[in-house]
């Protein structure tokens, strides 16, 4: 008769245990700090499910530190990237797979970039320079976007720029370091841009100053633009000259518009594919306004390799013209990656 009584204590204490490290990684997840992981804070309820699930099955070698776990996506610009999603302990830095097929589809769904109310895209922002650059991100409105800068991102004062609507803060990289950051989907018009002294005050006025300009459009996955990929961004480098028009390019490569918009060599990519890529020396190469040297090649009618298109030259409004646009979207919430080249 005491078998039986002793059986019931067994799974009841190992039943008590299970729910009660349940509960406390349920609280876990409920109170999570959403800057960590806005993927776990936009979904909860999932989120709680799969953890319950994983602390249940035993598919992680450690349950007494479930209340530690946190769900790693491709994409999210870790440290040290996926290609599917991985469970992390947050005390210990294990990674563990996630080998339950039911429990694989969840962790799948909660990282599918559509699904995530609100998702920030990743940029990051490398320097390959000998020196600091000094970097600044700005919409179409003149004020600082809505960016949040993060590790190898050092935050400075704003700088000040006479004709400016606003003034608006930046970074500086330090040479060889990557800085990662984070920019909220508003489908709003934006520019990264950078110099060597301090950060511009205004991207939108790269052009008056003669700067590079990175042009970018980070959408929500509900928009058509993203294609039903998930969250997404456009982006193009653009080297325009202030007041240079399609008509004027043809008429002399937009000489006497206020020069190229180029101070700084830079190359875009979407994840780990290189798209564009623009660098000096300035030259007479394509007429007198100092457009970069190598920067593609502005009368071809391909984009993304040395010998097409890789910046706009003049806006390219015009057809036939604007079938060619050097620009390109990147989806499914991919990282965008800046890289700051030497030379000039």
């Amino acid at each position: 008769m005491r078998f039986p009584t002793m059986m019931a204590f067994c799974f009841y204490d190992v039943r008590t245990l299970l729910i009660k490290r349940w509960l406390k990684t349920l609280r876990a997840v409920l109170l999570f700090d959403c800057a960590r992981s806005g993927l776990w804070c936009a979904r909860p309820a999932i989120a709680a499910l799969a953890l319950f699930g994983v602390t249940l099955l035993g598919a992680i070698p450690d349950v007494a530190h479930a209340a530690d776990l946190t769900l790693v996506c491709p994409g999210d610009g870790s440290s040290v990237p996926v290609t599917e999603p991985m469970l992390e302990d947050q005390s210990t830095g294990q990674r563990t797979a996630i080998t339950d097929p039911q429990l694989k589809a969840v962790a799948m769904e909660t990282c599918s970039p559509g699904n995530v109310a609100g998702a920030n895209s990743v940029v990051k922002i490398t320097n390959k320079r000998d020196v600091s650059i000094f970097v600044s991100f700005t919409t179409s409105n003149h004020k600082q976007g809505p960016i949040t800068w993060g590790g190898g991102c050092e935050k400075l004062a704003p700088a000040s720029s006479a004709g400016s609507a606003s003034s608006t803060g930046g970074v500086m990289i330090r040479k060889g370091v990557t800085c990662t950051a984070k920019v909220n989907n508003n489908a709003v018009s934006s520019r990264f841009c950078a110099a060597l002294d301090q950060p511009p005050a205004d991207c939108y006025n790269a052009q008056a100053n003669h700067q590079t300009m990175v042009e970018t459009i980070f959408e929500p996955g509900s928009n058509p633009g993203c294609f039903n990929k998930g969250y997404c961004v456009w982006f193009d480098i653009s080297v325009i000259p202030s007041t240079c028009t399609d008509d004027l390019w043809k008429l002399n490569q937009c000489a006497n518009t206020g020069g190229a918009s180029y101070n700084l060599p830079v190359s875009v990519s979407c994840g780990s594919k290189p798209v564009y890529a623009c660098q000096g020396p300035t030259s007479g190469k394509y007429g007198s306004a100092n457009y970069p040297a190598n920067c593609g090649n502005p009368d071809a009618t391909c984009s993304g390799t040395p010998a097409c298109l890789n910046a706009y030259f003049y806006p390219m409004f015009d057809p036939p013209e604007n079938k060619y646009q050097p620009n390109t979207v990147c989806l499914g919430g991919q990282t965008l990656t800046l890289t700051f080249l030497p030379g000039q």
